[in-house]
Protein backbone atom coordinates (compact mmCIF):
# COMPACT_ATOMS: atom_id res chain seq x y z
CA UNK A 1 0.00 0.00 0.00
CA UNK A 2 1.34 3.40 -0.97
CA UNK A 3 1.96 5.80 1.93
CA UNK A 4 -0.74 8.39 2.38
CA UNK A 5 -3.41 6.72 0.19
CA UNK A 6 -6.33 6.07 2.54
CA UNK A 7 -10.13 6.32 2.52
CA UNK A 8 -11.82 9.20 4.24
CA UNK A 9 -12.30 7.10 7.30
CA UNK A 10 -8.62 6.41 7.47
CA UNK A 11 -8.81 2.88 6.03
CA UNK A 12 -6.46 1.74 3.26
CA UNK A 13 -7.80 2.11 -0.33
CA UNK A 14 -9.26 -1.11 -1.83
CA UNK A 15 -8.37 -0.90 -5.54
CA UNK A 16 -10.55 -3.86 -6.51
CA UNK A 17 -13.64 -2.21 -5.08
CA UNK A 18 -12.89 1.02 -6.94
CA UNK A 19 -12.47 -0.78 -10.28
CA UNK A 20 -15.68 -2.74 -9.76
CA UNK A 21 -17.57 0.44 -8.89
CA UNK A 22 -16.29 2.16 -12.04
CA UNK A 23 -17.27 -0.77 -14.25
CA UNK A 24 -20.78 -0.77 -12.78
CA UNK A 25 -21.12 2.96 -13.42
CA UNK A 26 -19.87 2.51 -17.01
CA UNK A 27 -22.33 -0.32 -17.65
CA UNK A 28 -25.19 1.79 -16.29
CA UNK A 29 -24.14 4.69 -18.53
CA UNK A 30 -24.01 2.47 -21.63
CA UNK A 31 -27.36 0.91 -20.78
CA UNK A 32 -28.98 4.29 -20.17
CA UNK A 33 -27.56 5.68 -23.43
CA UNK A 34 -28.82 2.64 -25.34
CA UNK A 35 -32.31 3.01 -23.88
CA UNK A 36 -32.40 6.70 -24.76
CA UNK A 37 -31.24 6.04 -28.32
CA UNK A 38 -33.79 3.26 -28.75
CA UNK A 39 -36.61 5.43 -27.47
CA UNK A 40 -35.57 8.33 -29.73
CA UNK A 41 -34.20 6.41 -32.72
CA UNK A 42 -36.40 8.23 -35.24
CA UNK A 43 -35.19 11.60 -34.00
CA UNK A 44 -31.55 10.46 -34.00
CA UNK A 45 -31.89 8.95 -37.48
CA UNK A 46 -33.41 12.16 -38.77
CA UNK A 47 -30.54 14.19 -37.35
CA UNK A 48 -27.76 11.99 -38.78
CA UNK A 49 -29.46 10.46 -41.85
CA UNK A 50 -29.34 12.80 -44.82
CA UNK A 51 -31.43 11.94 -47.91
CA UNK A 52 -29.62 9.90 -50.56
CA UNK A 53 -29.66 12.19 -53.61
CA UNK A 54 -26.40 11.47 -55.46
CA UNK A 55 -25.52 8.50 -57.65
CA UNK A 56 -21.97 7.48 -58.53
CA UNK A 57 -21.45 5.20 -61.53
CA UNK A 58 -18.40 2.98 -61.04
CA UNK A 59 -18.27 1.76 -64.68
CA UNK A 60 -19.48 2.55 -68.19
CA UNK A 61 -22.13 0.54 -70.04
CA UNK A 62 -22.79 -0.29 -73.65
CA UNK A 63 -26.48 -1.16 -73.62
CA UNK A 64 -27.75 0.61 -70.47
CA UNK A 65 -28.15 4.39 -70.45
CA UNK A 66 -27.91 6.75 -67.49
CA UNK A 67 -31.46 7.85 -68.22
CA UNK A 68 -32.70 4.27 -67.84
CA UNK A 69 -30.85 3.99 -64.53
CA UNK A 70 -32.46 7.23 -63.41
CA UNK A 71 -35.90 5.91 -64.32
CA UNK A 72 -35.27 2.70 -62.37
CA UNK A 73 -34.23 4.73 -59.31
CA UNK A 74 -37.34 6.93 -59.42
CA UNK A 75 -39.11 6.77 -56.09
CA UNK A 76 -36.05 5.38 -54.31
CA UNK A 77 -33.76 8.41 -54.18
CA UNK A 78 -34.57 10.84 -51.41
CA UNK A 79 -34.89 8.20 -48.71
CA UNK A 80 -32.76 8.73 -45.61
CA UNK A 81 -29.28 7.23 -45.59
CA UNK A 82 -30.00 4.68 -42.87
CA UNK A 83 -33.42 3.76 -44.24
CA UNK A 84 -32.39 3.44 -47.90
CA UNK A 85 -33.35 0.02 -49.31
CA UNK A 86 -30.11 -1.30 -50.86
CA UNK A 87 -31.42 -4.81 -51.59
CA UNK A 88 -34.64 -3.50 -53.13
CA UNK A 89 -32.61 -1.16 -55.36
CA UNK A 90 -30.40 -4.04 -56.50
CA UNK A 91 -33.43 -6.18 -57.39
CA UNK A 92 -35.06 -3.33 -59.32
CA UNK A 93 -31.92 -2.65 -61.35
CA UNK A 94 -31.56 -6.33 -62.21
CA UNK A 95 -35.04 -6.28 -63.77
CA UNK A 96 -33.48 -4.43 -66.71
CA UNK A 97 -32.97 -7.05 -69.47
CA UNK A 98 -29.37 -5.95 -70.13
CA UNK A 99 -28.29 -5.95 -66.47
CA UNK A 100 -26.95 -9.33 -65.35
CA UNK A 101 -25.76 -8.21 -61.91
CA UNK A 102 -25.90 -4.97 -59.94
CA UNK A 103 -23.83 -4.07 -56.88
CA UNK A 104 -25.29 -1.24 -54.77
CA UNK A 105 -23.46 0.48 -51.92
CA UNK A 106 -24.24 3.48 -49.75
CA UNK A 107 -21.51 6.07 -49.16
CA UNK A 108 -21.89 8.50 -46.27
CA UNK A 109 -23.55 10.89 -46.13
CA UNK A 110 -25.83 11.01 -49.20
CA UNK A 111 -24.37 8.99 -52.12
CA UNK A 112 -25.28 5.73 -53.83
CA UNK A 113 -22.51 3.85 -55.68
CA UNK A 114 -23.53 1.53 -58.53
CA UNK A 115 -21.46 -1.12 -60.27
CA UNK A 116 -23.33 -2.90 -63.07
CA UNK A 117 -22.38 -6.00 -65.05
CA UNK A 118 -24.09 -6.09 -68.44
CA UNK A 119 -25.17 -9.16 -70.36
CA UNK A 120 -22.86 -10.17 -73.22
CA UNK A 121 -24.79 -11.41 -76.26
CA UNK A 122 -23.02 -14.37 -77.90
CA UNK A 123 -25.76 -15.66 -80.18
CA UNK A 124 -29.40 -15.34 -81.13
CA UNK A 125 -31.91 -17.87 -79.85
CA UNK A 126 -35.32 -18.78 -81.19
CA UNK A 127 -38.28 -16.45 -80.76
CA UNK A 128 -36.33 -13.17 -80.65
CA UNK A 129 -34.16 -14.05 -77.68
CA UNK A 130 -30.41 -13.82 -77.12
CA UNK A 131 -27.91 -16.09 -75.40
CA UNK A 132 -25.15 -14.84 -73.10
CA UNK A 133 -21.73 -16.42 -72.63
CA UNK A 134 -23.16 -18.83 -70.05
CA UNK A 135 -25.84 -20.17 -72.37
CA UNK A 136 -28.57 -18.28 -70.50
CA UNK A 137 -31.52 -16.80 -72.39
CA UNK A 138 -32.48 -13.13 -72.09
CA UNK A 139 -34.84 -10.98 -74.15
CA UNK A 140 -33.82 -7.33 -74.54
CA UNK A 141 -35.80 -4.90 -76.70
CA UNK A 142 -34.52 -4.57 -80.25
CA UNK A 143 -32.95 -8.04 -80.41
CA UNK A 144 -33.36 -7.91 -84.20
CA UNK A 145 -30.41 -5.47 -84.27
CA UNK A 146 -28.10 -8.42 -83.59
CA UNK A 147 -28.61 -10.16 -86.93
CA UNK A 148 -24.84 -10.52 -87.32
CA UNK A 149 -24.71 -12.96 -84.40
CA UNK A 150 -24.99 -16.70 -85.12
CA UNK A 151 -28.51 -18.14 -84.92
CA UNK A 152 -28.84 -21.08 -82.53
CA UNK A 153 -32.02 -23.07 -82.02
CA UNK A 154 -33.18 -26.23 -80.31
CA UNK A 155 -35.74 -27.71 -77.92
CA UNK A 156 -36.71 -25.77 -74.80
CA UNK A 157 -34.13 -25.91 -71.99
CA UNK A 158 -31.45 -27.24 -74.38
CA UNK A 159 -29.72 -23.91 -75.04
CA UNK A 160 -26.65 -24.76 -72.96
CA UNK A 161 -26.13 -28.00 -74.90
CA UNK A 162 -26.47 -26.12 -78.20
CA UNK A 163 -24.10 -23.38 -77.01
CA UNK A 164 -21.44 -25.93 -76.01
CA UNK A 165 -21.73 -27.68 -79.37
CA UNK A 166 -21.49 -24.35 -81.16
CA UNK A 167 -18.23 -23.52 -79.38
CA UNK A 168 -16.71 -26.94 -80.08
CA UNK A 169 -17.64 -26.95 -83.77
CA UNK A 170 -16.59 -23.35 -84.28
CA UNK A 171 -13.12 -24.13 -82.94
CA UNK A 172 -12.88 -27.21 -85.18
CA UNK A 173 -13.89 -25.30 -88.33
CA UNK A 174 -11.82 -22.18 -87.70
CA UNK A 175 -8.60 -23.57 -89.20
CA UNK A 176 -10.41 -24.22 -92.50
CA UNK A 177 -11.65 -20.64 -92.71
CA UNK A 178 -15.24 -21.72 -92.02
CA UNK A 179 -17.55 -19.98 -89.56
CA UNK A 180 -20.68 -21.39 -87.96
CA UNK A 181 -23.42 -18.84 -88.70
CA UNK A 182 -26.29 -21.08 -87.59
CA UNK A 183 -26.68 -24.28 -85.60
CA UNK A 184 -29.86 -26.17 -84.82
CA UNK A 185 -30.73 -29.24 -82.77
CA UNK A 186 -33.93 -31.04 -83.73
CA UNK A 187 -36.33 -32.74 -81.34
CA UNK A 188 -34.87 -36.09 -82.46
CA UNK A 189 -31.31 -34.97 -81.74
CA UNK A 190 -30.10 -34.20 -85.29
CA UNK A 191 -27.58 -31.41 -85.79
CA UNK A 192 -27.70 -29.02 -88.76
CA UNK A 193 -25.15 -26.28 -89.39
CA UNK A 194 -24.95 -23.25 -91.63
CA UNK A 195 -21.41 -22.24 -92.56
CA UNK A 196 -20.42 -18.77 -93.77
CA UNK A 197 -24.13 -18.10 -94.39
CA UNK A 198 -23.77 -20.19 -97.57
CA UNK A 199 -23.34 -23.91 -96.85
CA UNK A 200 -25.94 -26.08 -95.12
CA UNK A 201 -24.42 -29.12 -93.39
CA UNK A 202 -26.57 -32.00 -92.15
CA UNK A 203 -24.49 -33.83 -89.53
CA UNK A 204 -26.96 -36.25 -87.95
CA UNK A 205 -27.03 -37.35 -84.32
CA UNK A 206 -23.79 -39.25 -83.71
CA UNK A 207 -20.08 -38.74 -84.32
CA UNK A 208 -20.70 -35.14 -85.36
CA UNK A 209 -17.10 -34.04 -84.81
CA UNK A 210 -15.66 -36.99 -86.74
CA UNK A 211 -18.05 -36.46 -89.64
CA UNK A 212 -17.27 -32.77 -89.71
CA UNK A 213 -13.57 -33.64 -89.82
CA UNK A 214 -14.16 -35.57 -93.06
CA UNK A 215 -15.87 -32.56 -94.56
CA UNK A 216 -13.00 -30.26 -93.52
CA UNK A 217 -10.49 -32.52 -95.26
CA UNK A 218 -12.66 -32.56 -98.39
CA UNK A 219 -13.18 -28.78 -98.30
CA UNK A 220 -9.45 -28.11 -98.05
CA UNK A 221 -8.80 -30.34 -101.07
CA UNK A 222 -11.08 -28.22 -103.30
CA UNK A 223 -10.04 -25.35 -105.50
CA UNK A 224 -11.41 -21.96 -104.45
CA UNK A 225 -14.08 -21.89 -107.14
CA UNK A 226 -15.18 -25.43 -106.33
CA UNK A 227 -15.32 -24.74 -102.60
CA UNK A 228 -17.36 -21.56 -103.06
CA UNK A 229 -19.86 -23.45 -105.21
CA UNK A 230 -20.84 -25.86 -102.40
CA UNK A 231 -24.34 -25.12 -101.11
CA UNK A 232 -25.15 -28.20 -99.02
CA UNK A 233 -23.46 -31.24 -97.50
CA UNK A 234 -24.91 -34.42 -96.01
CA UNK A 235 -22.54 -36.14 -93.58
CA UNK A 236 -24.82 -38.98 -92.50
CA UNK A 237 -22.68 -41.68 -94.07
CA UNK A 238 -20.23 -44.13 -92.52
CA UNK A 239 -17.32 -43.40 -94.84
CA UNK A 240 -18.30 -40.54 -97.12
CA UNK A 241 -20.42 -37.49 -97.70
CA UNK A 242 -22.84 -36.10 -100.27
CA UNK A 243 -22.43 -32.59 -101.59
CA UNK A 244 -24.51 -30.27 -103.73
CA UNK A 245 -22.95 -27.44 -105.67
CA UNK A 246 -24.72 -24.42 -107.07
CA UNK A 247 -26.87 -25.38 -110.07
CA UNK A 248 -25.82 -29.03 -109.74
CA UNK A 249 -27.51 -32.19 -108.57
CA UNK A 250 -26.62 -33.87 -105.31
CA UNK A 251 -23.43 -35.93 -105.75
CA UNK A 252 -21.90 -38.60 -103.52
CA UNK A 253 -18.24 -38.47 -102.57
CA UNK A 254 -16.59 -41.47 -100.98
CA UNK A 255 -13.97 -40.86 -98.33
CA UNK A 256 -11.70 -43.64 -97.21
Amino acid sequence: MEPGRVHRGGQPLNRGAVVARRLILLALLVLTTGVLLQQNRDIVAEIFSRPVTKVRMDNQWQHVSEQEIGNLLTGLLGAGFFNFDVEGTKLRLEQHPWIRHAAVKKIWPDTLALSIQEEVAIARWSDGQLLNQYGEVFRPPGADQFASLPMLSGPAQEQIKVMEQYRALSQQLFSAGLRVTALSLSQRGNWTLELNREITVTAGREQVSERLGRFIDFYRSQQDMEARAIVSVDLRYDNGLAIKRAEEELAGVAVR
